[in-house]
C-alpha cells in the first residue's frame, strides 16, 4: 500500500510555498493596515520562515527554528478583522499561484487554525515578550 501524500508534496514542496509567499508579502507589503506590522522586518526573512514553518504545518521538513505564532504575536494587538483580511490576502495569493481549490482549502484551514491564539479581544491580552517591549496596536487607517 502506498503510503498517503502529505499536503506540503501535494503542492509540489518548497517551491510552491516560496511562490505563494512571495506573492502574498508583496500584497502584505504594499497593504496600508498590515505593512505596519511588519515595519522593520526584512521580507527576506519572514517569507522564508512562514515557508519554512507552513512546511512542517503541511508534513514537510521541519526546518523551522524561529518563533511559534503565538508567542511571536503575544505583543500585537490582532483582531478578527485584522486576521480575516489576512486571510483573505493569502487566499488570494494561494489562487494567484494556481494553486487547485482543494489544495488551497486544505491550507487555509492550517493557517485558520492558528486565530484563536493569535487574535485578541483587547489590547490588554497583548503581553510583551520582555519587559521593555510596547505592545503593537495599529489602527486601521481611515477608521
Amino acid at each position: 500500500m502506498e503510503a498517503q501524500r502529505s499536503l506540503y508534496e501535494l503542492l509540489g514542496g518548497a517551491a510552491t510555498l516560496r511562490g505563494v509567499h512571495k506573492i502574498f508579502y508583496d500584497r502584505v507589503y504594499e497593504h496600508p493596515w498590515l505593512r505596519q506590522y511588519f515595519d522593520g522586518v526584512p521580507r527576506t526573512v519572514i517569507e522564508n520562515q512562514q515557508t519554512e514553518f507552513m512546511a512542517h504545518a503541511m508534513g514537510g521538513p521541519n526546518d523551522y527554528c524561529g518563533k511559534f505564532p503565538v508567542p511571536a504575536h503575544a505583543h500585537m494587538y490582532i483582531t478578527e478583522e485584522l486576521f480575516d483580511l489576512r486571510h483573505q490576502l493569502l487566499l488570494e495569493s494561494i489562487r494567484a499561484a494556481g494553486v487547485c481549490q482543494d489544495l488551497a482549502a486544505r491550507w487555509l484551514k492550517i493557517d485558520d487554525a492558528f486565530r484563536g491564539r493569535i487574535c485578541k479581544k483587547s489590547p490588554a491580552d497583548c503581553v510583551g515578550r520582555f519587559k521593555t517591549e510596547p505592545i503593537l496596536i495599529v489602527p486601521k487607517p481611515g477608521g
